[in-house]
């Protein structure tokens, strides 16, 4: 799991001040917005989510019982934020994906459109597990549910982007790394 935020800034941001806090939030911010803007596709309602993110973390980061348990935490509270942005207003829209683009502009254009048509819980387990990399009980404990259901998701999201992709080749190495996550 990547980390938001170096060990001693959060610890000092759970017991220091106001300015503790707000350097917290400038570091975590970047990442909160891009999660929530793979998640949702839509800048506007990215920035939205990552700032009402940002507001709950400022305001609860006191409560938060150690700096461990801040990554799966901050996750949690990113996408439950990016969920209900997402349930208020439009579906994800893959000009908001435009930042992504890579070496073949083309390809990526259809891998975003591909992820957009995914239903909003397979979107957060393949963001999750595809984008920020991390394994699936990581996934499981910051989305709150069974481990199988993750396996199950990415499954069948898998299954869908392939019939909406289906003219790509599959990258032969993504198999073997998908069992290999799976059995952490």
């Amino acid at each position: 799991m990547e980390h938001w935020a170096p060990g001693e800034m959060v610890s000092a941001a759970m017991s220091g001040g106001e300015a503790e806090r707000e350097r917290l939030i400038a570091a975590i911010w970047p990442r909160c917005f891009r999660l929530a803007l793979t998640v949702i596709g839509d800048r506007d309602l990215a920035q939205d989510a990552a700032q009402e993110a940002c507001v709950i973390v400022h305001r609860k980061l006191r409560g938060l019982r150690s700096a461990q348990s801040f990554e799966s935490w901050l996750y949690r509270i990113v996408m439950r934020e990016a969920s209900r942005a997402r349930r208020r207003n439009r579906p994800a829209d893959v000009r908001g994906y435009e930042e992504f683009r890579g070496e073949e502009p083309a390809a990526a254009i259809d891998v975003w459109s591909a992820l957009a048509r995914l239903a909003p819980e397979l979107r957060d387990v393949t963001v999750l597990f595809y984008f920020r990399d991390l394994k699936s009980d990581e996934i499981a404990s910051i989305l709150r549910i069974p481990h199988a259901t993750v396996r199950t998701r990415l499954g069948r999201a898998r299954e869908r982007l392939r019939a909406i992709l289906g003219n790509y080749l599959d990258d032969p190495n993504s198999e073997a790394r998908e069992v290999k996550q799976h059995a952490l």
